[in-house]
């Protein structure tokens, strides 16, 4: 998956700040007898100490996200841990979608069946019902309950809505910026074992964060809606179309590359077609050049700037992607005489 390409070489250090010895005293100032996995530990609660005071809803998501680790710790108030943090979000953000779409992820996290909870899809289809997203975790739900009306439903609403989005790329934005709450010395970025700047430390800590803590089931939807579609039933064939569509135009990479490939199961020979592959051909040409600017992403500031720039600006995962390349003077588009790498991507959202 594209998301791979870009910080999967990048994870080892915020892998080790996530899943680090808990220290029961996270107020006191580092020592020289803590270890590193202490010191990050100590490091990202007071994070989470400082965040959970503010009144905004992106501070409290990244408190959330942050807190995942601590879910079993003991030594850790309740106050701070992901429940009531989500709670107070929730509270402060009653009207925001981004709230309950990671209250969403929460919900179908591990083996939960039969999710998101009712109220959760309620507050979603209120307040973003314009979002295709929305309808493939209501999908989703219906699936699992077997409900074949309502998963037809949803998946009409899908379809008729005007845009994708998955939000990852402003909650990406969101817990990078909240991370400057307390600035990192060097002597933690050390710690981290990172071949990174402070900055790049942030941006692919939150990535990861994000990728892991809020990975959502409607992919899986689309997947099993679509796939085995009758080619007799003309309608169905539209509306996963319609879906895959907009899931290719949208600021999410691996939306984009999920519903290409779908499109490219449901499209016939033909101009359309030819369109679609010239577009995965420029897709795959651009993550390629991204694969190779990864270190650059997490070590080069002007790299890291131009991305986290963007992404503020824009929300959109692509738009950072662009601003990445044309930053280093590369085109958008592939070269005539460039292939893709075999063997070609399966659809697997």
């Amino acid at each position: 998956m594209p998301r791979c390409i870009l910080f999967a070489l990048l994870l080892a250090g915020p892998v080790l700040a996530q899943n680090a010895d808990p220290t029961p005293n996270a107020a006191a100032a580092p020592s020289p007898e803590m270890t590193r996995e202490q010191k990050l530990t100590q490091f990202r609660h007071d994070q989470i100490n400082l965040l959970a005071l503010r009144p905004d809803v992106d501070s409290l998501l990244a408190a959330v996200l942050l807190a995942d680790a601590d879910t079993d710790d003991k030594t850790r108030p309740a106050a701070l841990k992901p429940p009531a943090l989500l709670k107070r979000a929730q509270t402060v953000g009653e009207n925001s979608a981004l709230v309950w779409w990671v209250t969403a992820a929460a919900e179908c996290r591990g083996n939960a069946k039969l999710c998101p909870a009712t109220d959760t899809l309620q507050k979603l289809e209120s307040l973003d019902a314009e979002n295709a997203a929305v309808w493939m975790l209501s999908m989703w739900r219906a699936q699992q309950a077997n409900d074949a009306p309502a998963a037809r439903a949803a998946l009409a609403s899908a379809a008729q809505a005007k845009r994708y989005n998955d939000y990852f790329g402003t909650l990406v934005s969101a817990l990078y910026e909240a991370q400057d709450v307390l600035p990192m010395s060097n002597d933690l970025l050390n710690a981290t074992g990172a071949d990174s700047s402070v900055a790049g430390y942030r941006l692919v800590n939150a990535a990861n964060l994000v990728l892991n803590k809020v990975a959502q089931p409607g992919g899986r939807a689309i997947a099993q809606a679509c796939r085995d579609a009758d080619p007799a039933d003309a309608g169905l064939l539209a509306d996963c179309g319609a879906v895959a569509r907009k899931m290719e135009l949208s600021g999410s990479l691996f939306a984009q590359n999920a519903g290409i490939a779908l499109r490219e199961a449901l499209l016939p020979p033909g101009p359309e077609r030819d369109a679609l592959e010239a577009r995965k051909r420029n897709l795959g040409w651009q993550m390629q050049r991204m694969s190779e600017l990864a270190g650059s992403l997490a070590n080069d500031v002007a790299v890291t700037r131009a991305y986290t720039q963007a992404l503020a600006a824009s929300g959109d995962e692509s738009a950072a992607v662009y601003a990445v390349l044309r930053s280093k003077g590369i085109a958008l588009e592939a070269p005539a005489d460039w292939h893709p790498p075999e063997p070609k991507a399966e659809f697997k959202p």
